[in-house]
């Protein structure tokens, strides 16, 4: 994940939050990162918008550890949750202005539950930022690779869970939630971009 990070957060993903995102970042914004891995999205978060108070959510234990020492430098709480139990979001007692969540809807066995709990949490008129792959191909699966996998059990088990939603089902999910869909960018043939509002704002 550290490795692959200035790949992701890149320009064209910076570009994408401040048209879509960061209108929400009203003075006192709080921004929540779900699935924040080991933190990288807090650090570069606090870089960009220091006055955006910022806070993690993770679950692995690895990945928690090395996200509090991060939050810690920084100001970030970093709260232990699992996105994909019915109620992780009864463990945060605050609401925030954007909510975040990266390479992280396609790994849950309910990605509803994220999105139902996200809901809560983020203010009327807030904002949600979805970044994850989305559904391609075989073909184009094999061809992002630098070298051509074996056809066996673990490329088969990625590329169900790399390829398994949509955009537009993912804003089903999100429009079920209570979000509406305000921007979207296919990023490349894998990967989206999905801007959402908070309903009610």
């Amino acid at each position: 994940m550290v490795d692959t990070q200035a790949g992701r957060f890149n320009e064209e993903y910076w570009d994408f939050f401040s048209k879509w995102i960061a209108p929400a970042l009203v003075p006192n914004a709080k921004a929540l990162d779900m699935g924040t891995g080991p933190g990288g999205w807090l650090t570069m978060m606090n870089a960009r918008y220091p006055e955006v108070a910022v806070c993690g959510v993770e679950l692995v234990p690895v990945m928690l550890e090395t996200a509090r020492l991060t939050g810690a430098e920084i100001g970030a709480k970093v709260i232990a949750a699992d996105l994909s139990s019915e109620e992780w979001s009864t463990s945060i007692d605050e609401t925030f202005e954007v909510g975040h969540c990266s390479m992280v809807l396609h790994e849950l066995p309910n990605p509803f539950s994220l999105l139902k709990n996200a809901a809560k949490l983020i203010r009327p008129g807030g904002r949600l930022f979805i970044f994850d792959w989305c559904r391609h191909s075989f073909a184009d699966y094999l061809a992002r690779k630098d070298e051509e996998p074996p056809l066996d059990e673990d490329t088969f088990q990625h590329f169900s869970e790399h390829a398994r939603f949509s955009p537009d089902d993912v804003t089903l999910l999100a429009e079920r939630a209570g979000f509406r869909e305000i921007g979207r960018h296919q990023r490349d043939v894998a990967h989206v971009m999905l801007a959402y509002q908070r309903k009610g704002g």
